[in-house]
């Protein structure tokens, strides 16, 4: 979710957070989360599955299974893409669970076999009746509707939450074709990142064919590329993104890789180079791209100095954050890291760099946040009060820190 950007120090992670919002986290599982800087358990309870039983427990009552992205729309409610459930769920107003968009199965597509026509009219389904296959990302667009990268299913999808209708933007199965083309015509290879322009363009990481597309709305959509050549590789820096490589991982079994975040009123793309272990950025006027952040070596390395020195193990999810500093989920580090983008100066706020597994052992989920550990966090997200939310994946549970 986009904020508003307000510049502040780098240094100290409570000073970023705490200038606007004073109460916390009232009403979660530790009275800690009222103090800025410090964390406390969101949702989830460390344990994965899904409550059959009660599918509209409280929130910290409720089981999550790989939870792997989460945003927050404009009702100000958040939605959590529960990955493994194969859902998208959403904690209400009053902390309950409900599932926006899932079935009991894994799949594709509702019964009715509406949304899986190779039409560019396709009327849509209702969203608990649509089976998805491990999604990957989500996000609110200009208009507000609800945008998801279905990434087993090959698919862009979209709810507008005023008729509750599913449909799919883009996407009709698996490969490699389309481009200068209708988008729901065309073929992705796990579509995992994605980012909204404010004209409603759509960009997301085609992760398997290792190309950045865009979708451009319209009354029908079209597709292109607009970054990478479709080669596993990390050359390119200082030419034309449509020249270079990027580390999005293929083979059989990859893991989701890449994700991407706008800014500057557009101008400028954030990316997550997973596999090559960098923070990328792409010019969106002139299609110049370069590093900004990382080594092609994994590392855990550079808190406290310039970010083009430190080392990543394969970055995940990357969000503004209100103070705006570029937020970085370091997946294999087991911690969140900062970009202050005026300094160039990277620190970590989020964990301690050590693996803690909630299966295994007892994992602390409040207090400083430096001092939490954490297992593979792959999604982060800010709510509208500038609160730091962190899919802690492999805990199956949600971190909210404080601002």
């Amino acid at each position: 979710m986009k904020l508003p950007l307000v510049i502040a120090p780098s240094n100290l992670f409570a000073l970023a957070l705490a200038t606007l919002v004073g109460a916390g986290c009232t009403g979660d599982q530790d009275e800690s989360c009222s103090t800025p800087g410090n964390a406390c358990l969101w949702a989830g309870i460390g344990e994965r599955g899904f409550n059959i039983e009660n599918p509209e427990a409280h929130r910290l009552e409720s089981k999550l299974y790989f939870p792997q992205d989460l945003t927050f729309g404009p009702d100000g409610l958040g939605y959590v893409v529960d990955w493994n459930n194969h859902r998208i769920r959403r904690v209400e107003a009053d902390d309950s669970m409900t599932v926006v968009i899932g079935t009991d199965y894994e799949g594709d597509g509702p019964p009715q076999m509406e949304d899986l026509l190779p039409l560019c009219n396709a009327f849509g389904a209702s969203p608990t009746t649509v089976a998805l296959n491990h999604m990957t990302d989500v996000e609110f667009g200009p208009d507000g509707k609800l945008y998801l990268a279905a990434w087993h299913n090959n698919k862009i999808r979209v709810l507008d939450m005023q008729t509750s209708i599913l449909t799919t933007l883009a996407g009709n199965g698996y490969g490699f074709s389309g481009d200068e083309g209708p988008a729901c015509r065309a073929l992705f290879n796990q579509p995992k990142g994605i980012a909204i322009a404010a004209d409603g363009t759509v960009y997301t990481v085609d992760q398997r064919n290792v190309r950045i597309r865009a979708i451009t709305p319209g009354p029908t959509p079209t597709i292109r590329t607009i970054a990478g050549t479709g080669t596993l590789g990390d050359l390119g820096d200082g030419g034309l993104a449509l020249d270079a490589q990027f580390g999005f991982e293929t083979g059989t079994t990859p893991r989701p890789s890449g994700s991407l975040v706008l800014a500057d009123s557009d101008r400028t793309m954030y990316v997550a180079d997973s596999a090559n272990n960098r923070i990328r950025r792409i010019n969106m006027e002139t299609g110049i791209v370069d590093c900004i952040a990382g080594k092609t070596q994994a590392g855990y390395s550079g808190d406290g100095g310039q970010a083009l020195d430190a080392t990543f193990n394969f970055p995940m999810d990357i969000e503004l954050g209100p103070d705006g500093r570029l937020y970085v989920a370091d997946r294999e580090n087991h911690a969140v890291r900062a970009i202050d983008l005026q300094s160039g100066l990277i620190e970590t706020v989020v964990g301690t760099g050590t693996k803690c597994d909630t299966a295994k052992q007892d994992c602390a989920d409040s207090g400083p946040a430096r001092e939490i550990m954490l297992n593979e966090p792959y999604g982060i997200a800010f709510d509208a009060s500038g609160n730091l939310y962190v899919a802690d994946t492999h805990n199956n549970r949600i971190l909210k820190i404080a601002r």
